[in-house]
């Protein structure tokens, strides 16, 4: 049934269908590769020498080294038009590969567990179907961003002026979803698709002592346990139910000894938010909580806050435009509309700038590829990218051949 779903693109853009059937193999053969030699954030020296490679074989004006790893490749048409950007990250994860295949990653404890692998090897699919097809008019510019784990490539490569030269009109990026069937696309049925991501490190100073003596010190520890249970009440009692907030603490830091109170302890964690306003206050509500408990119980704090990405916003158009283009192909069923996700997605720098879509791409068929991302065992079915190339390829043409109809 896959098969013969992706087979209803030939009806409507037959050169593109004919292209990814004849180089899906090859498209396969990359992402193999690619997983089994991730690279960290900032560290894919390999991965984009292979995406320069491939676009200069194919013909593209390549840009590398903009922010720090990354690579940026530009078709142009016959005629000048509009400006359409793809976007793929390429990093990995600090974490084991245990999937049980001969692609599994040759480098202990870096693994392609959140599917970047996937990702460039699909862009890099919808680069070679452009290649040998061409463009009638307008630019399509490929943007292979480094470090998106670690939520900085993006603007990175903003500071390295990715957005110039040419300017976009729209920009599209995809994640792999386990949770959809290939076959599926998952859109967002909110504004924003991901949330805001921010990291605190509270640092909670108490007097140390003997633990058979608590009364002669400052139980650092339990000033601690009890700002922890506060705070999750800004979530429950400071936020309208309505919106959508998750306080987390990852790491908590103190104490060498079971009988020894500490002078202090360390904790971070995030907080992700999807509202702005909402975004804005979490610092404040935080430092209120935790000054107030800690100087209740003869301690003090200090909280280091420091905002990461910000949320991941749909534009309203490009989202419909996106849903009638996979939809006119596919059949409007594959269009899953859901909830926002509380993840993070560093493509949200170039949504904030330009309007974007970002959209998630099925790619699970049975028990072997239903595990989530960032687990060891994450894998996909590549059938997915045949869907990951043929969506992205529609929407170029379609794109690009509707100059002044509007989006």
């Amino acid at each position: 049934m896959t098969k013969q779903q992706f087979n209803k693109l030939k009806e409507v853009y037959p050169t593109v269908y004919e292209s990814i059937i004849a180089n899906y193999e090859k498209i396969v053969a990359i992402r193999q590769d690619l997983r089994k030699h991730p690279e960290l954030g900032f560290q894919e020296k390999r991965t984009s020498s292979i995406v320069a490679s491939y676009l200069k074989n194919w013909g593209y004006e390549i840009q590398e080294g903009i922010g720090g790893t990354g690579v940026v490749g530009i078709l142009k048409g016959k005629q000048a038009g509009r400006v359409i950007g793809l976007r793929a990250d390429m990093d990995a994860l600090p974490m084991p590969d245990e999937i049980d295949e001969a692609y599994r990653s040759v480098h202990e404890g870096v693994a392609h567990a959140c599917g970047h692998d996937v990702h460039t090897a699909n862009l890099l699919g919808v680069a070679k179907v452009f290649s040998e097809i061409g463009l009638e008019k307008g630019v399509l510019k490929l943007v292979f961003q480094p470090a998106e784990e670690i939520g900085r490539g993006a603007a990175k490569m903003i500071e390295d002026g990715v957005l110039e030269n040419p300017a976009m009109d729209l920009m599209a990026g995809l994640h792999v979803a386990p949770a959809l069937r290939v076959g599926e696309f998952g859109l967002s049925n909110a504004v924003y698709s991901g949330a805001a991501v921010d990291m605190f490190e509270l640092v909670v100073q108490g007097k140390g002592g003997h633990a058979a003596h608590p009364h002669l010190a400052v139980d650092a520890v339990m000033i601690t346990a009890q700002i922890l249970v506060a705070l999750q009440q800004i979530v429950s009692r400071q936020i309208d139910p309505l919106d959508s907030v998750v306080v987390s603490i990852g790491q908590i830091q103190g104490g060498t000894k079971g009988t020894i109170l500490p002078d202090k302890v360390t904790v971070n964690g995030t907080v992700r938010t999807l509202n702005p306003k909402t975004r804005e206050g979490m610092d404040g509500r935080i430092k209120q909580i935790a000054d107030n408990i800690a100087q209740a119980f003869g301690g003090s704090c200090q909280l280091s806050y420091t905002y990461e990405t910000p949320a991941l916003k749909n534009d309203s158009t490009a989202k419909e435009f996106f849903a009638s283009t996979v939809g006119e192909i596919f059949g409007l069923e594959v269009v899953r509309y859901g909830n926002a996700s509380m993840g993070g997605e560093d493509f949200a720098f170039f949504s904030e700038r330009v309007p974007s879509v970002f959209f998630r791409l099925g790619t699970s068929s049975g028990e072997s590829t239903a595990h989530g991302i960032h687990t060891t065992k994450f894998n996909v079915d590549e059938e997915a990218m045949l869907f990951g190339i043929g969506a992205l390829c529609s929407l170029v043409c379609k794109f690009l051949e509707k100059e002044g109809e509007g989006l």
